[in-house]
C-alpha cells in the first residue's frame, strides 16, 4: 500500500497540453482550406449527376423520335422494345413480366393507366394486333409525354 501512495503523490492534476493551449489561427487554417476545397469539389460535381439524369431522358427521347419516323407497324415495335428497355432499366423484376403483368408494372412506374386501359395497351399486351397509323401516333405521343418525365 506504501507503494501506490507514492505512485498517487507523484501525479500531476489534469491539464491541458502544452500545444493545445498555444493554439492559433494558422492551425485551423489547414483544416479549413480543406473544408472548403471537399465542398467546392462536391458543388462542381453535383451538377455532372443532374445532366447524366437530363441525357438519359434526351436518349429516350431521340430513340423514341426515331422510332416513330418508322411506318406505323415497324414503329409500334420499335416503340415496345424502347418501352420494355426503360422499364427494366429502372425495375430490374420488370424483365420476368409479361402481358397485363408487364402492363401493370408500366404503369405503377409511369403513375398512370396508360398501359392497362389506354392506347399503350397494344404495347403491353397485344403487340402485333391489327391497329391503323392513328392509333401508332396515340401511342407514340403518349410515351413521349411519359418519356418526358422521367428521372432517371
Amino acid at each position: 500500500m506504501q507503494d501506490a501512495d507514492k505512485i498517487l503523490a507523484a501525479l500531476r492534476p489534469p491539464h491541458l497540453p502544452p500545444a493545445a493551449s498555444a493554439l492559433t489561427l494558422g492551425d485551423l487554417a489547414l483544416p479549413i482550406a480543406l473544408g472548403l476545397l471537399l465542398a467546392l469539389v462536391v458543388a462542381l460535381l453535383w451538377p455532372t449527376r443532374i445532366k447524366g439524369r437530363r441525357r438519359v431522358r434526351m436518349n429516350v427521347l431521340a430513340e423514341l423520335a426515331a422510332a416513330r419516323s418508322l411506318p406505323p407497324e415497324a414503329a409500334v415495335v420499335a416503340e415496345a422494345r424502347l418501352l420494355r428497355k426503360m422499364v427494366v432499366a429502372r425495375d430490374g423484376t420488370a424483365a420476368a413480366l409479361a402481358g397485363p403483368d408487364f402492363a401493370t408494372a408500366c404503369d405503377r412506374q409511369f403513375g398512370t393507366d396508360f398501359f392497362t386501359a389506354g392506347p399503350g395497351r397494344r404495347l403491353t399486351t397485344a403487340l402485333y394486333a391489327p391497329g391503323g397509323a392513328s392509333e401508332a401516333e396515340d401511342i407514340g405521343a403518349g410515351l413521349e409525354s411519359l418519356f418526358r418525365g422521367i428521372r432517371a
